[in-house]
């Protein structure tokens, strides 16, 4: 099951590698795809705990 996700607060790549290294290491994930202003899940796993890892690292999101 793919989830996309609208993004912001991301400023540069460095801030894309943090959040696809964290959400890559996630149970259920299989693949990640993040850009500065959208990602995409594949895998799976539940909206609520992308929601999480995106917000802990300080970023915002809608899905």
């Amino acid at each position: 099951m793919a989830l996309t996700f609208t993004l912001s607060g991301l400023k540069d790549a460095d801030d894309v590698n943090r959040l696809t290294t964290a959400l890559m290491e996630l149970d259920g994930v299989d693949t990640v795809q993040v850009a500065r202003e959208w990602l995409e899940v594949e895998g799976r796993i539940q909206p609520g705990r992308v929601t999480e890892v995106i917000e802990r690292l300080g970023f915002s999101s809608r899905r």
